[in-house]
């Protein structure tokens, strides 16, 4: 009796042991749906890129085409708006990013290269487009 008592111990011993192995790994569909899920948040910066590429776009085709037609203040309105990354309302939206802790260009947020929340147009570029604006805007007064 006491040997059949040894091996069920060491069966139950043995058992509890493969129990708290299996216990201290995450199960596979948890690893698999928190990988998606890093996919989905990388790929949202490039979304996040191309989106406001698509905005500095619409921007860049509108002062071209107000330029184009002599309308020279609504061209400069619309560089100016290149040079922000949007109008108030896409500021708001980058504000909004910010305050909730995203920080596109982080490093280049650092070293003075970005605006906070600036995701294409650096602060040199912003400068030259800028300064290309009111140029426009000045030449079109005199």
């Amino acid at each position: 009796m006491p040997r059949r008592i040894l091996v069920l111990l060491a069966v139950l011993l043995l058992s509890c042991a493969a129990w708290t192995v299996q216990a201290q790994e995450t199960p596979p569909s948890l690893v698999a749906s928190y990988d998606d899920v890093a996919d989905m948040i990388l790929s949202m910066r490039s979304m996040e890129v191309n989106l406001v590429r698509t905005v500095l776009a619409g921007h860049f085709h509108a002062a071209e085409a107000y330029f184009t037609n002599g309308v020279f203040d609504a061209a400069a309105a619309q560089m100016a708006l290149f040079a922000n990354e949007g109008d108030n309302a896409v500021g708001g939206v980058r504000k909004r990013l910010l305050e909730g802790g995203h920080h596109y260009n982080a490093e280049g947020e650092e070293q003075g290269v970005f605006e906070p929340g600036f995701v294409v147009v650096d602060r040199d570029a912003k400068k030259a487009i800028l300064d290309a604006s009111a140029a426009l805007r000045q030449a079109e007064t005199e």
